[in-house]
């Protein structure tokens, strides 16, 4: 029998190490804990001082909070990782609630991040006026943590604080509290409270005397008028709803408001080509949503010398300020119960991954510098959505890939709606060129050559000068960017020609050894018993179809295709396009009647024109999915008084098309879908250009949503 012993745990004193100085990953995020701190001791008022007395350089934590008694330091404050904010998650005073923002028990030693030494002073309602001294250094000192003790003292001066609150100074500072670190440290402290929702009874000061001040933590008005802003909320199965308003820096321009919703198969799917997915298990259909609801608001400025220009004579703010005061907020922040879990750094800045997407969008893509996004969660709906110790981003469980991968579809909404007005707007001041033809245009340096050549001419200073090639050169950068992603974008395109040149050889191959597997079960096993019998039948007509589709759309990839004459009956290639649709979710539940004449022959392959009636009937589908009421498409035609074309209309009950979009969703990359290419209609008009037909959008509709109406010859014999 071997002897058996206890031996105790025991912690280093170095864990105060581990919890403050070496967990907490900069001065900004301790600096911000202890804000939090003051704020879930309900105070109405901190303030952040940075100054030099007879001890040396200092930080002041200052707040009018409820302070502490002699028990909650000496049970709550003195012990690591205590649970009482879990226990005691709402705080009430002078008969208002509010909800703690932490719940580790950590933050506190975010102190000993920032400096060797902290004096505490706090008076509660309820005890005495307190001192409390720390010395971290000689803390980690000792050998074992029964050993370390902290001092407290009460004090009969009432000089420093009449009324309830807290004092924290930090001394020995780790580091050098200059003027442009202290103003890193207001950008960071401005995040703390969502820019767009005002909290009662909070205020956040900065004093210096390094800087000129007090400054107050305040948002700039520029902020609260976006050009471009969607709103809206992730219920608790997980359809996004959501609310789009464009709405320009220019007074000529009236605000305009889009809704709409996704739901959850579609919004779990994120960013195309870059979020990371769910599984394939987690991704199917019979797999709930579980993160919970949240809401959102993420609003979105143009960057270029044009817009920023708008922006400050409207505001009456300098260029350079209005990237700065952008700067202080960018990117998508998280506020649990309204106050910031993410980011704490500039290096979690892109948590979301929002500049790192691969490129796929058609230079639609936003980056972090133009957003300023808040997302609304809870501790109640969004429990599994938690903190890792360093604050730094959020544990990567289940609920967070889904609470990602919706943020995802919520930016590529933005995105495409954005791009649509762009477009719009694009086509009014450009006499009607295209967006990619503009591209090009904006990338000759002959403008900059004559601001240069005025600035010049009115004895500007060199260092203006250099301001305006600066503004040139990050416009022209991101111009590149876009023109580079469109690029890549039809390159993209391209090879899936090839590989679906590739799939459809494998296809028909395989097919051949199924059908000769199937002639051989029916010649040697039969008679089947019945239901073998059923599913070989099946089989058989599963065999035939895919045999029959691979055969229509094979010859798209002919490079000769357009040298030969086709001809294809109209109504019997609209069946077998609505066949296809019904194969997918998007057709689920939606009646579609085609109404086309018998006996009507089009001049082209029956797989392009299959590809129109996919594309238009698909999009069709997805907007009246998207409406919500009854679901209904209507395929019907005329012929033209002089029979030599038809006209052909397909009408939905889905959302409609606005006659000012009726143009822009032609464009390549245009869409309003939030897994979008914005390519369809693209393909759609150039098969009918190329066969002497057009496309376009009928308003008024013929219906409660969206008509389309293509205009093709008939093939010859049938005028």
């Amino acid at each position: 029998m071997t002897n058996e012993e206890t031996i105790p745990l025991k912690i280093s004193p170095r864990a105060f190490s581990a919890f403050g100085a070496d967990l907490v990953t900069n001065d900004n995020i301790a600096i911000t804990e202890l804000v939090k701190n003051s704020y879930d001791a309900f105070a109405y008022n901190v303030v952040v001082e940075f100054g030099e007395d007879e001890g040396g350089t200092y930080i002041k934590i200052i707040d009018d909070g409820l302070g502490m008694t002699r028990q909650v330091i000496k049970e709550v404050w003195a012990v690591l990782a205590t649970k009482h904010k879990v226990k005691n998650p709402l705080i009430e005073r002078d008969g208002k609630i509010r909800k703690v923002s932490g719940n580790k028990g950590l933050g506190r030693f975010s102190a000993a991040k920032l400096g060797n030494t902290m004096d505490i002073w706090t008076k509660s309602p309820d005890d005495g006026f307190l001192k409390i001294k720390i010395n971290w250094k000689n803390l980690v000192d000792f050998d074992d943590l029964g050993e370390c003790q902290i001092t407290m003292e009460e004090l009969n001066d009432t000089a420093i604080f009449q009324n309830p609150g807290t004092i924290i100074r930090i001394g020995d500072l780790n580091s050098i509290w200059g003027p442009e670190k202290i103003l890193d440290t207001k950008d960071s402290l401005s995040r703390l409270i969502a820019p767009f929702k005002n909290i009662d009874n909070f205020t956040i000061q900065l004093r210096s005397s390094t800087i000129e001040g007090p400054v107050n933590i305040t948002t700039p008005k520029f902020i609260e008028k976006p050009p471009y802003k969607i709103t809206g909320n992730v219920d608790a199965i997980g359809t996004i709803h959501w609310e789009y308003t464009y709405s320009p820096t220019n007074i000529n321009h009236h605000p305009k408001t889009k809704t709409g919703i996704i739901d959850w198969n579609e919004g779990k799917l994120g960013f195309t080509g870059y979020q990371e997915q769910l599984s394939l298990q987690e991704c199917s259909d019979e797999i709930e949503y579980s993160c919970g609801p949240f809401s959102f608001e993420i609003r979105v400025w143009d960057l270029d010398v044009e817009s920023r220009g708008e922006i400050s004579a409207h505001y009456d703010i300098g260029k350079n300020d209005i990237r700065r005061a952008l700067a202080q907020y960018k990117g998508l922040s998280i506020y649990r119960d309204n106050i910031l879990v993410l980011p704490k750094s500039d290096a979690s800045k892109d948590w979301l991954g929002i500049d790192l997407r691969r490129v796929s969008r058609i230079g639609k893509r936003i980056s972090t510098n133009q957003i300023i996004g808040i997302v609304n969660i809870n501790s109640k709906d969004n429990p599994e959505l938690k903190d890792t110790t360093d604050r730094e981003k959020l544990m990567d469980t289940k609920e967070y890939k889904e609470f990602t991968n919706l943020l995802g579809s919520v930016i590529n909404q933005l995105e495409n709606l954005r791009s649509l007005d762009k477009t719009r707007e694009l086509e009014t001041t450009s006499n009607g060129k295209k967006p990619l033809v503009n591209l090009f245009t904006s990338l000759s340096a002959e403008r900059l050559v004559g601001r240069v050549q005025l600035a010049v001419e009115k004895g500007e200073d060199n260092k203006q000068i250099l301001e305006y090639v600066n503004e040139f050169n990050n416009e022209n950068r991101e111009n590149i960017d876009d023109l580079q992603k469109r690029v890549t974008y039809y390159a993209q395109t391209a090879s899936l020609g090839s590989v679906a040149i590739v799939i459809l050889h494998e296809l028909l191959n395989g097919m051949n050894a199924i059908k000769r597997f199937i002639n051989r079960v029916e010649k040697t096993c039969s008679p089947l018993e019945t239901k073998t019998h059923e599913s070989l039948e099946d089989a058989s007509e599963s065999h035939a179809r895919l045999v029959d589709l691979a055969q229509t759309f094979a010859p798209l990839a002919r490079k000769d295709l357009h040298k030969s004459e086709y001809k294809c009956l109209l109504r019997e290639t609209a069946d077998k396009s609505i066949r296809l649709i019904r194969a997918g979710n998007n057709a689920q539940g939606v009646v579609i009647n085609n109404y086309l004449p018998n006996n009507i022959h089009l001049p082209m392959h029956e797989g392009l024109l299959q590809t129109i009636f996919i594309n238009l009937l698909d999009n069709a589908c997805y907007w009246i999915h998207q409406n919500g009421q009854e679901k209904t498409i209507d395929i019907t035609a005329n012929i033209t008084d002089d029979n030599q074309k038809i006209k052909i209309f397909i009408s939905d009950t889905g959302v409609g098309v606005s006659e000012e979009d009726s143009e822009c969703i032609f464009e390549a990359g245009e869409t309003s879908k939030s897994q979008g290419f914005g390519m369809g209609l693209v393909i759609v008009t150039e098969i009918l250009s190329n066969h002497g037909g057009k496309v376009g959008v009928l308003i008024p509709s013929l219906s409660s949503g969206a008509t389309f109406e293509i205009c093709m010859p008939l093939a010859k014999g049938d005028e």
